[in-house]
């Protein structure tokens, strides 16, 4: 897979009033690159020290009737 080389930046938010948890949005530009949908997981790791995000794409169920 070729390397991209890409930078923006996020801000963190209370994830609930009531939880020490912060959230953030996923860029655009990041939704688009990997084709992001509503479902898919984002694992995230630390490896030598830097931040690795693992996307898992949700399947695709067919439901026949």
């Amino acid at each position: 897979m070729a390397k991209y080389s890409w930078h923006g930046e996020s801000v963190l938010h209370p994830a609930t009033s009531m939880s020490n948890s912060l959230r953030t949005t996923v860029p655009a530009y990041l939704v688009n690159r990997f084709d992001l949908k509503k479902g898919d997981k984002l694992s995230w790791s630390i490896e030598n020290e830097s931040v690795v995000i693992q996307v898992t794409k949700q399947e695709n169920k067919i439901i026949r009737s």
